[in-house]
Parts: structure tokens; C-alpha cells; sequence
């Protein structure tokens, strides 16, 4: 499987100097790698805060959401 994350225009550029991958028309840049560790995705997309999107696989985003849902409901 495989992991596909939007990064906002705020952080497009130092992601796209980092990995050498292209930046959007809209200043944003999405990338995808292999899904080896679901856990591992999450703590990297959590990592950019708002910055960061899980785009695919809907399952992992729904995930995500899900856990700061709880957050939010036990805080």
C-alpha cells in the first residue's frame, strides 16, 4: 500500500527542497511513499500539524481523524 500526503503551501518548498520533488500550482506539494507502518504515518503527518493531509488511503485519514476526535472528547 501506499501513503499520499498533501503539504500546505506553508511547508511545500522546505518539503520540496528536502526530497527534490515538485511543488503544485498552488504552492502546495503532494507525495507519496510506501505505507509500511500505519503508526509511522500518522506520527508524520501529525508532526505538520495543519500543515499536512492524509490523502490516501481514506481508511488511515478516517483513522486520524477518528484518534483526535477522542482526543478532543477526553481532553
Amino acid at each position: 500500500p501506499e501513503l499520499t500526503v498533501r503539504y500546505s503551501a506553508g511547508i511545500a518548498r522546505w518539503i520540496a527542497e528536502r526530497d527534490g520533488g515538485p511543488v503544485e500550482a498552488d504552492g502546495s506539494a503532494v507525495r507519496t511513499m510506501p505505507l509500511a507502518d500505519r503508526e509511522w504515518a500518522i506520527r508524520h503527518v501529525l508532526q505538520y500539524g495543519p500543515d499536512a493531509q492524509i490523502v490516501s488511503p481514506a481508511e488511515l485519514r478516517d483513522e486520524l481523524r477518528d484518534r483526535l476526535q477522542r482526543m478532543i472528547d477526553d481532553g
